[in-house]
């Protein structure tokens, strides 16, 4: 099964094109879907809304396997980009140190 990166970006965002490059070089490089929602428009605004999302560049990384989203805000690395997807793919666990994965936290969204 597939891992899907979702990431909210803005056109006015610094940070967000670095963001997205980055997502796009590792979707290119591994069995990942993207998906850009721009809170340029109203209706990624209001998808940011319901997912509570308050700045960008904002990642949500899921998986069939995995039942929470996996949020990241920033410009992610190619290491913490394989730490999410693979722990969205059940391949690896969240660890209890902070350094690599401080940024990473688990979201539960409501539904």
């Amino acid at each position: 099964a597939q891992a899907k990166i979702e990431i909210f970006t803005s056109p006015t965002c610094p940070h967000c094109p670095n963001a997205k490059k980055a997502v796009e070089q590792y979707a290119k490089e591994n069995d990942v879907k993207v998906v850009e929602t721009s809170t340029y428009n109203q209706k990624g605004q209001k998808r940011a809304q319901q997912l509570e999302v308050r700045s960008v560049p904002t990642l949500f990384i899921t998986s069939p396997q995995y039942p929470e989203r996996i949020g990241f805000v920033g410009v992610p690395s190619k290491r913490q980009l394989d730490k999410m997807v693979n722990i969205a793919l059940l391949k690896d666990q969240w660890e209890k140190k902070e350094g690599l994965l401080s940024k990473l936290k688990k979201i539960r969204i409501r539904m």
